[in-house]
C-alpha cells in the first residue's frame, strides 16, 4: 500500500492525508486492492494522474477516490496492452470460428478466448443465445487480459476446454451433431439451420422415406 499512499498523497496532499492518514490503518485499501499486481496499481495511478491534469485544465477541483473507485481505475482495458477491445475481439472470434487454425489472429488472447468458449459452440449458436455466448467470451477474454497484465504467458490452463476433459458421451454427442449438420448441408437443407434443427429435419425426412 505504500506505493498507492505515496502517490495519492503527492497528487492530493492534505485532501488525501486528512481522510486516510499516511498508511492503511483500517485495511480498507488492502481489502479492495489485494488482488492487484504492482502493474495494476501503477496503471491506476497513471489514470488518476491524468484525471487530475484534466481537472486542472478545466478549472475543476480534483478529489481523491475511494478505495473501490481506485480499484476500478487499476483494471486494464485491452487497449492498454495493445489488444483489440472486447467487442472487436468478439467480432473477430465469431467471424473466424469456422477456421481458427487458418486465421492470423490480431492477438493470441482473442484465439484463446474463442477456444475457451468453443469454436463449434460459436458457429452453431442459436440467435437467441448469441448475447449469452458473447458475455461468456467477454469473461474469458477479460481473464486473459488480466493474465497478460500480470506478466503471464498465455497458456491454455483451465480456461481452455480440451477434448481430453470431455466425457465419452459428450464427445459422441458433439460428433453426432457435427455429422447431422454436415448431412443437412449435403441434403440441401437450409444453411442457416443449427445442428439440432438439422437433426430433426433429417429424422423427419428419414421417416417420410421409410413410409
Amino acid at each position: 500500500m505504500d506505493l498507492v499512499f505515496d502517490a495519492l498523497g503527492q497528487l492530493f496532499g492534505h485532501k488525501f492525508s486528512s481522510q486516510w492518514g499516511s498508511y492503511d490503518a483500517d485495511g480498507a485499501w488492502l481489502a479492495e486492492l489485494s488482488h492487484l499486481s504492482r502493474r495494476h496499481l501503477e496503471l491506476g495511478i497513471s489514470r488518476l494522474r491524468q484525471q487530475v491534469r484534466e481537472s486542472a485544465r478545466s478549472g475543476d477541483e480534483a478529489w481523491p477516490p475511494q478505495p473501490v473507485a481506485f480499484a476500478a481505475l487499476c483494471e486494464p482495458r485491452p487497449e492498454d496492452l495493445g489488444l483489440p477491445a472486447v467487442a472487436e475481439a468478439w467480432r473477430e472470434a465469431a467471424g473466424h470460428a469456422h477456421d481458427p487454425a487458418g486465421h492470423r489472429w490480431r492477438h493470441e488472447a482473442v484465439r484463446l478466448a474463442g477456444a475457451a468458449v468453443g469454436w463449434w459452440e460459436i458457429t452453431h449458436v442459436q440467435p437467441s443465445r448469441v448475447e449469452r455466448l458473447e458475455r461468456r467470451f467477454a469473461r474469458e477474454y477479460t481473464a486473459l487480459i488480466n493474465r497478460v497484465m500480470a506478466g503471464e504467458d498465455l497458456t491454455p490452463r483451465q480456461l481452455l476446454e480440451h477434448d481430453g476433459s470431455r466425457s465419452a458421451a459428450e464427445l459422441a454427442e458433439r460428433a453426432g451433431r457435427e455429422a447431422a449438420a454436415q448431412k443437412a448441408e449435403a441434403d440441401g437443407l437450409p444453411h442457416a439451420m443449427n445442428a439440432d434443427q438439422g437433426l430433426r429435419s433429417l429424422r423427419a425426412a428419414l421417416g417420410r422415406n421409410g413410409s
